[in-house]
C-alpha cells in the first residue's frame, strides 16, 4: 500500500534548486542596490546596475577573478562548477530572446557598428544599418557590389531586423550564387547587434594526438578539455551575465521548471552561493 506514494516521496527528496538560486540571488540583489543604485546618473534598474558590476572593480567581480586566477582547492571547486554549468547549458538549451544562454554565445554590449564591408576578388560585400530611419522601415541593407567598371550593385537585400533566418529566407538572397553567399554571411555576422563574446578555446593536440591546454588560456576542466581565454575581466563579465540571464528567466516566469533544467540551476546556485559569501 505504501508503494503508491513512492514516486511522490522521491520527488520531495530532490532539492529545489530553482528556489535555492532565488534565495542566493536576494542577498546579492540587496547588496548591489545598497551600493550601486544611483538616481543621479541614473543607475536605477537591475540591468544597469549589473552592467556596472560587470564593467567595474567590486567585491563580487573581483572574487570571480581571484578564483579564476588561483589554483587552490577552493578555486578548483569553483572552476568545476563553471564546467558543470557550461555542459548542463549545452545539454539543455535555455533560449534568451533570439539566442540561447550559453558560455559559447554571450552578448555583453550592443554592437553599434554602422556598416561593414568584406572585399573578395572583384566584389565588395556590404551590410549597413540605417539607424536614423524609422523602425517601421527596412533599415538593414545588404549589397554585393561589383568592383569592375562603375561599381554597380548586383545584389540588394533590405530587412526589417538583423536576423540570419530572415536573410536566408529572402528571395533576393536565395538568388545569389552559392559561392558569394559565404562572404555576405560573414559580413552580416560582423554587424550582429548582439555579437557574442567568444571565451572558450578549443584544446590543441601534441604529436601523439593527445589533447593539451592551448596557450594563453585558463584551465577550467582538464578532464573535459574546457579552457577559457586568458582574459580574466572578460570571462568574469560573461559569468556575471549568464547568472543574471538565468535569474531573469526565473524572476520573469519565462522558464519551464522541468527536471531537465534543474541541473542548470543546481550549479548556478552553487556558484552564486560561493560569491555572495564575499559580500558579508
Amino acid at each position: 500500500m505504501a508503494s503508491i506514494y513512492l514516486q511522490e516521496w522521491i520527488n520531495k527528496s530532490e532539492l529545489d534548486y530553482y528556489t535555492m538560486f532565488v534565495k542566493a540571488w536576494i542577498p546579492f540583489n540587496a547588496w548591489y542596490m545598497d551600493n550601486f543604485y544611483d538616481e543621479v546618473i541614473p543607475r536605477t534598474t537591475d540591468r544597469k546596475i549589473i552592467d556596472f558590476i560587470k564593467d567595474n572593480s567590486n567585491r563580487y567581480r573581483d572574487k570571480i577573478i581571484s578564483l579564476l586566477r588561483s589554483n587552490d582547492e577552493h578555486s578548483n571547486e569553483f572552476k568545476m562548477l563553471l564546467s558543470n554549468l557550461h555542459f548542463e547549458l549545452e545539454r539543455h538549451p535555455i533560449p534568451n530572446e533570439d539566442e540561447r544562454i550559453s558560455f559559447n554565445n554571450t552578448n555583453l554590449n550592443r554592437n553599434n557598428l554602422p556598416s561593414h564591408v568584406v572585399s573578395f576578388r572583384h566584389h565588395d560585400y556590404k551590410v549597413e544599418f540605417r539607424h536614423t530611419q524609422p523602425r517601421t522601415t527596412k533599415r538593414w541593407i545588404c549589397q554585393i557590389i561589383s568592383k569592375r567598371g562603375t561599381n554597380n550593385t548586383i545584389h540588394y537585400i533590405d530587412l526589417f531586423n538583423w536576423s540570419l533566418k530572415e536573410l536566408h529566407e529572402n528571395p533576393s538572397y536565395i538568388a545569389i550564387p552559392n559561392d558569394k553567399k559565404q562572404y555576405l554571411d560573414a559580413c552580416f555576422a560582423e554587424m550582429n547587434p548582439k555579437k557574442p563574446e567568444i571565451i572558450i578555446l578549443n584544446p590543441t593536440t601534441n604529436s601523439q594526438g593527445v589533447y593539451i591546454q592551448p596557450s594563453s588560456s585558463i584551465e577550467i576542466d582538464k578532464n573535459k578539455n574546457l579552457y577559457f581565454i586568458n582574459n580574466y575581466e572578460l570571462v568574469s563579465r560573461v559569468i556575471i551575465e549568464i547568472l543574471y540571464d538565468l535569474r531573469c528567466k526565473l524572476f520573469h516566469g519565462e522558464l519551464h521548471p522541468i527536471s531537465a533544467n534543474l541541473g542548470i540551476y543546481k550549479y548556478a546556485y552553487q556558484i552564486q552561493n560561493i560569491l555572495i559569501k564575499e559580500l558579508i
